[in-house]
């Protein structure tokens, strides 16, 4: 299947005071359409800057300072003000982190769908009504709550209503940026379970962005780790939650509560991710990784691909069952 979203070389820095800081640095990544992929990463690795890149919707103090950015056969990055403007809602959407960043608190809901649905899709009252009816059931709302302001909903219910939003216009992609940490655990699941059953029954495109692995082990068929503003292992998600090669990977696995663990107790990932203004050469989880080489700190490492779509960024890839045996010891990171 050919990918509908294709990312080459991309690269996105900010100027703050006289700093460059170079939060996505040479990022290739591919969508397939009908695919729901999980970009996760701490805070701070750059993957919502990516998004936004990707949405043309940066600060006024960041640029794309290089790389290819292609929906559908068409470039993005080069796109005119008017034609970002045009392309937002019609093909690429988004549901942020808080739904009330997206829903107008003095207006009520059916109206704040007409104004995509009208304005942007050129429907009329009746009929963005109807569509709107028939959204709001698929993301288990029940239309006669159409006349409420968001403040009369939940929490879970902000969040459904934001995603019906974004699926206003049926846009080839979706972007869903932390769309459930916000939420207590109980919605959270409930907001997943709709995402996901949208995904199979609408055959959604989706970028999941998340800190949190365990809902892209739920979400998504592929996976992509970030970390330091580069991505560090890609695949599919069987394979990544299954047999991470990255130790970045099988760290974030550590710190995520599972059942079936051979750790029993979560595991921190000890220090900080690097200042991206001054990044250190080589590997950049080198300050930070168990499995550390001479080399690591010095050579940054290759993207290799181990398996049928599984790459990583890693000197010790081709030890990565050694590693995962050890990383699932609590004395290989308390050490």
């Amino acid at each position: 299947m050919g990918a509908l979203l294709q990312i080459e070389n991309l690269s996105v820095s900010y100027r703050r005071g006289g700093a460059t800081i170079q939060a996505v640095d040479a990022v290739d990544l591919e969508v397939p359409a009908a695919t729901m992929l999980g970009l996760v990463g701490e805070s701070g690795c750059g993957k919502s800057t990516l998004a936004r890149a990707i949405m043309g919707v940066l600060p006024g103090n960041a640029r794309i300072a290089g790389g290819r950015v292609e929906l559908a056969g068409e470039e993005l990055v080069p796109s005119t003000e008017a034609r970002r403007r045009e392309r937002l809602w019609r093909e690429i959407s988004f549901v942020p982190q808080t739904a009330m960043n997206a829903l107008d608190p003095v207006y009520r809901l059916r109206d704040q769908m007409r104004e995509v649905l009208c304005s942007r899709g050129g429907l009329s009252a009746a009929a963005s009504d109807a569509r709107t009816a028939e959204l709001f059931r698929a993301v288990g709302l029940d239309p006669s709550r159409l006349m409420d302001f968001p403040h009369q909903f939940s929490g879970g219910m902000r969040q459904r209503a934001a995603i019906a939003l974004a699926l206003a216009l049926n846009p080839k992609l979706i972007i869903a940026d932390e769309p459930v940490t916000a939420l207590d655990v109980i919605v959270q699941r409930q907001v997943l379970d709709t995402i996901r059953m949208l995904g199979r029954d609408l055959g959604l495109s989706a970028i999941v962005v998340t800190h949190d692995i365990s809902v892209v082990a739920y979400l998504c068929t592929l996976t992509a780790v970030m970390y330091g503003g580069r991505i560090v292992e890609s695949g599919t998600t069987a394979e990544l939650v299954g047999s991470p090669a990255h130790p970045y990977t099988m760290g974030l696995m550590n710190a995520s509560p599972d059942l079936k663990a051979r750790i029993d107790t979560l595991v921190p990932i000890e220090g900080a991710p690097p200042d991206l203004s001054a990044p250190p050469p080589g590997c950049r989880f080198a300050a930070r990784c168990p499995f550390v080489l001479p080399a690591c700190r010095e050579l940054s490492p290759d993207i290799i691909e181990i398996s049928t779509g599984h790459k990583v960024a890693c000197h010790r890839a081709g030890e990565a069952p050694a590693l995962r045996e050890l990383a699932g010891k609590v004395a290989t990171w308390s050490a």
